[in-house]
């Protein structure tokens, strides 16, 4: 299948920019590549992209204030890519007018399954993704945000990709290394560190929830419903 879509990416690190470009072109988009901002916003305002994958670091000004300066109708969609990971950088680059966000390092293939799903909502004429709910449980995606019962449960970046992860999948055990892969963007799994996060995510889940995550030796985690059944 082809891809009409046009992609502009603004990145400064030269590895990053033609790794992901090849990537991309693989996939059959139209790329465009721009190492500065005053270049993308160059390239930007002559071909019209579909989509930008925005660093906020350039060495000539800052991807925010470049988001807020396009921000509105007919604005190309944002995909911020950027080292900067903390829930404050995620949340600033979301309200700056981003449509997603993803930190460094990520796993490519999540970050062409996060670009269809963008280009996806373009032609559908919607911006924001629907939050993945279950009864109380509610994920806001794009914010990186979970609640449960209205009441917002705090979770860090990687806690709420990884709740994500096993929604996405309700009631089908992950692998600890697909885990790991999908969401720390690395192929060498550190068990320790998923069994800290889940135990994390099991605490502010709590004993209320309507879902239960499981694990199974040799299997991995699995999050299912516990809602009562009509």
């Amino acid at each position: 299948m082809t891809n009409q879509a046009t992609i502009l990416m603004i990145e400064d690190n030269l590895d990053i920019l033609r790794a992901n470009a090849a990537e991309l072109r693989l996939e059959n988009y139209r790329v465009l590549e721009a190492d500065t901002l005053e270049a993308g916003r160059t390239v930007a305002q002559r071909e019209l992209p579909d989509l930008i994958l925005l660093d906020i670091l350039l060495p000539d000004g800052n991807g925010l204030d470049y988001c807020r300066e396009v921000f509105g109708q007919n604005a190309p969609r944002i995909l911020f890519l950027s080292s900067m990971n903390t829930p404050e950088d995620v949340i600033a680059g979301l309200r700056a007018g981003g449509d997603d966000y993803m930190t460094k390092p990520y796993l490519m293939q999540e970050l062409l399954a996060r670009i269809e799903a963008l280009l996806r909502r373009l032609q559908m004429g919607t911006t924001e993704p629907q939050p993945l709910r279950i009864g109380s449980l509610k994920l806001n995606t794009a914010s990186g945000r979970a609640y449960l019962g209205g009441k917002d449960l705090l979770l860090t970046p990687k806690e709420c990709a990884l709740l994500e992860m096993l929604l996405l999948r309700l009631g089908h055990f992950r692998a600890s290394k697909e885990l790991y892969q999908l969401v720390w963007g690395m192929e060498a799994v550190d068990t320790r560190t998923i069994r800290q996060h889940i135990r994390r995510l099991r605490e502010k889940l709590g004993e209320n929830a309507p879902v239960l995550i499981e694990s199974e030796q040799g299997r991995g985690y699995r999050i299912v419903d516990v809602l009562p059944k009509e």
